[in-house]
């Protein structure tokens, strides 16, 4: 009951109303011309071809806007163009989104995300093409050919030093970004200029204690650095940190005389693990899975056999590690979670902790 009084009495201090959301410095240009300059929501590239969420400031309301409310919008270093254009990839369908902008000159080029797609958007004046690439079912049975070589090859004809070089780029922001430049410079009097931005990645460190009541036969204290690109892959994360876990079991087996005794083994590990992480929703309750490898100190004891002490410890123990879990955001910082954790690995076979539920902190 302890346990319970006190983690309740954690929530209630620390809870607040406002649900988490990430921000960036950024603006917006109105029809008027007018930009205003704010907090932009950070999302996948792929959502913000849609729509984008910005307020004034932190206390402010915050708005969402469609491509045919705005000119545009910046995120960080981002730039955002509201076009209307022609997706020749999807059956010629008109669409109205908001596209990135990558290199401004005689040519211009913008990515588009679309159903877990990526396009590009070649445009001269008035004139732009829709670039893509070849699809392939699970099968790899040919579901769309590409283009996108044939409108590099075709504005690269007239300069020399860039011959062929389209047929080796790789198909993505970075590649046609750098060729399409290349092409502007040589091409053109005028100095193109380049905004495509290497994503960027976020680090944020966690700690989380838990224990599993009513008399704590689990008890988990760790230290997290999780690293992620929250604008390409909001779900997924690299983990590294630094773990203690203290797991009480109790079993029953029979003596030499046949007599039933209750054996109580204790496990302590403390470890460094390096976990890939997948949180299924980015909503207010979040399920996740992680798994790695993990480096550390592996002790077990046993009231029977060894009379409480250690069996043969093992100085440095390298495991494979599984964990699933449920976190609840309670506010802009603190989570309350629960999680299960497996170790494995030869020395001890599989060894299941047993699940804690606790408090998280988000530095």
């Amino acid at each position: 009951m302890k346990f319970f009084k006190c983690l309740a009495i954690f929530i209630l201090i620390h809870f607040k109303l406002n649900a988490q959301k990430s921000f960036d410095q950024g603006y917006i240009v109105k029809y008027a011309q007018d930009t205003v300059r704010g907090l932009v929501a950070v999302a996948l590239n792929r959502d913000l071809t849609h729509s984008v969420k910005f307020k004034k400031e932190e206390s402010a309301e915050l708005k969402e806007y469609k491509p045919a409310d705005l000119l545009g919008f910046g995120i960080g270093n981002d730039i955002y163009i509201s076009k209307y254009f022609l997706n020749a990839a999807q059956d010629s369908v008109m669409e109205t989104a908001f596209v990135k902008q990558l290199v401004k000159g005689e040519y211009s080029l913008y990515s588009y995300s679309k159903d877990e797609l990526i396009y590009y958007l070649l445009q001269k004046d008035t004139t732009v093409y829709f670039l893509y690439d070849r699809v392939t079912d699970n099968l790899g049975e040919i579901k769309q050919e590409g283009n996108y070589m044939n409108y590099l090859n075709l504005i690269s004809i007239n300069c020399e030093k860039l011959a062929n070089r389209y047929s080796r780029l790789v198909y993505n922001e970075k590649d046609l970004a750098d060729f399409v430049l290349k092409v502007d410079n040589c091409s053109s009097n005028e100095k193109a200029i380049s905004y495509y931005q290497k994503p960027k990645s976020v680090m944020q460190a966690f700690a989380f204690v838990g224990g599993f009541p009513p008399n704590l036969t689990q008890f988990t204290a760790n230290f997290t650095l999780q690293f992620s690109l929250p604008r390409v892959y909001k779900n997924l994360s690299f983990n590294v940190g630094v773990n203690y876990s203290n797991t009480t079991k109790m079993t029953q087996v029979r003596d030499g005389g046949n007599n039933l005794l209750n054996i109580t083994n204790k496990y302590n590990v403390i470890s460094v693990p390096f976990t890939i992480q997948w949180n299924f929703t980015t909503s207010r309750l979040q399920p996740l899975f992680y798994a790695g490898l993990s480096g550390g100190f592996y002790n077990e004891t046993s009231s029977y056999g060894t009379y409480g002490e250690p069996y043969t410890p093992q100085p440095f123990v390298v495991a494979m590690v599984v964990g699933f879990g449920l976190q609840m955001r309670i506010g802009s910082q603190f989570y309350i979670r629960a999680e299960e954790v497996c170790n494995i690995n030869s020395q001890y076979d599989m060894e299941w902790q047993n699940p804690a539920i606790g408090i998280a902190y988000r530095f």
